[in-house]
């Protein structure tokens, strides 16, 4: 009975000491009232706007380009033999039909002047036969024999002098050497590569354009191309093809072409800078590029309605300048956060720091 009423009197003094701890907490941290959260959702957050302006823009777009010859080509030997002779000096330019290399000939030559030979005896024997056979002196079929045995020297003798002029390797347009691969004294043989030439006066400029703007780029269209190792010259060009098929990077290549300047020429494998204009101007609608919440490909930005910000999904275009066209998503007027919206929920209560703005 003593140790029943003993466990009783513990359990009361637990009880009472819990009351006590928590009597003693909430004295401490007094219950915050029940506006208290509600009043500091209602706090408005400042930021400033800029409206959405329809405004004129000429579409244009700047990439980086590579520079090539209008025509690089590899030269290679057409007949076999050892090189006698080297006409030229890499980095000299050359003539169309200038001779880089003279192979021995000497075969060659023999060959042509037997094929002229039978050739000549072919032709008296076919005119003599044409004689006789016009008297009736000769069958129809002997006079074809002959008739067809010159018309095969006419044959060899054109395939001997072809021979005879391969053993001279000639320039096939006007340019400048880059390389040469053999001497004299070396044994080329018929495809070998010996030289390589590029023809300078007019350049290919080739760009690569993202599929996004590739829609701007058309055939004609005037470009402006600028350089670093001529710094403040703009030169002219003009779109020569849109390639029909993106490389792997979804990139479409432009190739323009462009007079090689005479007093700030150009070289092959140059650098340079491509600005395509468009011709005409057209209306667009714009906001700053600050505005943005993200990037342009998956554009987003706070628009301002009834002292909120709502987010606003958008499909951004190209650039100009600080502001960027707004495909859809907006209209003209729609006040855009550009400044504090990184403070900013869906929904969150704001004070538009300028209101002239919002006007």
């Amino acid at each position: 009975m003593k140790h029943r009423n003993r466990i009783i009197a513990i359990v009361l003094l637990a009880v009472v000491a819990a009351v006590a701890l928590l009597a003693l907490q909430e004295k401490r941290e007094p219950a915050k009232p029940a506006h208290e959260s509600e009043r500091a959702a209602a706090v408005s957050i400042a930021v400033s706007v800029e409206a959405a302006r329809v405004e004129s823009v000429r579409d244009s777009l700047s990439v980086v380009a590579l520079v090539d010859a209008w025509r690089d080509v590899d030269l290679h030997s057409e007949t076999s033999g050892i090189v006698r002779k080297v006409r030229f000096e890499v980095g000299q330019k050359l003539k169309a039909g200038q001779i880089l290399f003279n192979v021995d000939d000497e075969v060659a030559a023999s060959a042509l002047r037997k094929a002229r030979v039978n050739r000549e005896l072919a032709r008296r024997d076919f005119e003599r036969y044409e004689r006789l056979h016009k008297e009736g002196a000769v069958s129809a079929s002997s006079f074809e024999a002959a008739r067809l045995k010159f018309a095969d020297a006419d044959a060899d003798l054109v395939a001997a002098r072809r021979r005879l002029d391969d053993t001279a390797i000639k320039a096939p347009f006007a340019g400048v050497v880059t390389s040469r691969l053999v001497e004299v004294g070396d044994l080329v043989q018929p495809g070998a590569k010996v030289a390589n030439m590029v023809d300078l006066s007019k350049l290919r400029i080739r760009s690569s354009i993202p599929e996004k703007q590739v829609s701007l780029i058309v055939e004609g269209m005037p470009v402006r191309v600028t350089t670093d190792v001529w710094p403040g010259k703009v030169f002219e060009a003009r779109v020569l093809s849109v390639s029909a098929k993106s490389s792997r990077d979804h990139t479409y290549a432009v190739e323009s072409v462009m007079a090689n300047p005479t007093k700030t020429p150009f070289r092959a494998g140059m650098f340079a800078r491509t600005a395509f204009v468009g011709k005409q101007p057209r209306e667009a609608l714009l906001i700053p590029r600050q505005a943005l919440v993200g990037s342009a490909s998956d554009a987003a930005v706070f628009v301002v309605r009834d002292g909120k910000a709502q987010l606003a999904k958008l499909v951004a275009g190209a650039e100009y300048g600080t502001r960027i066209e707004i495909i859809r998503g907006l209209a003209p007027g729609d006040k855009v956060v550009v400044n504090g919206q990184s403070d900013l929920d869906d929904g969150s209560p704001v004070t538009v720091s300028n209101p002239e703005e919002a006007r």
